[in-house]
This record gives structure tokens, C-alpha cells and sequence, in this order.
């Protein structure tokens, strides 16, 4: 993984960021999700959340630089 990383210097702060992207989501949906369930309606609006984020998710992701 860290060969196509684009600068050999910033390694170990490009893995720190991916270990976060991997992490954050972990601790974040359920907090999410609760308040999903209870503020907003039930399951159905979780779903909602759920498909809106990753939508958003997948808008992020396409703008991602290729590996050059």
C-alpha cells in the first residue's frame, strides 16, 4: 500500500489519515444510528440516513485523484 502513496516523505501521516478513515466510521455509526432510530422516526429513517451517507460517500470517493 504505501508504494503508490504519491510523496515518500508524508508516509507515515497519509497511513495515520487512512487509519482514521478505517477507524472514525466504526465509532461514529452508532452514534448515528441512534439518533437515527430514536430522533427521527424508526428504522425507515436510519435507512435514510443511511443511503444519504453513502451517497455523499460515494460523491467524495469519485473525486479522488488516480495514482499517477
Amino acid at each position: 500500500m504505501t508504494e503508490v502513496l504519491p510523496s515518500a516523505a508524508d508516509i507515515g501521516r497519509d497511513v495515520g489519515i487512512i487509519n482514521l478513515a478505517i477507524g472514525l466510521p466504526n465509532v461514529l455509526a452508532p452514534v448515528v444510528a441512534a439518533f437515527a432510530v430514536q430522533a427521527l422516526g424508526g428504522y425507515a429513517a436510519l435507512y435514510l440516513v443511511a443511503s444519504a451517507l453513502a451517497a455523499i460517500g460515494g460523491i467524495l470517493v469519485y473525486r479522488i485523484r488516480s495514482v499517477r
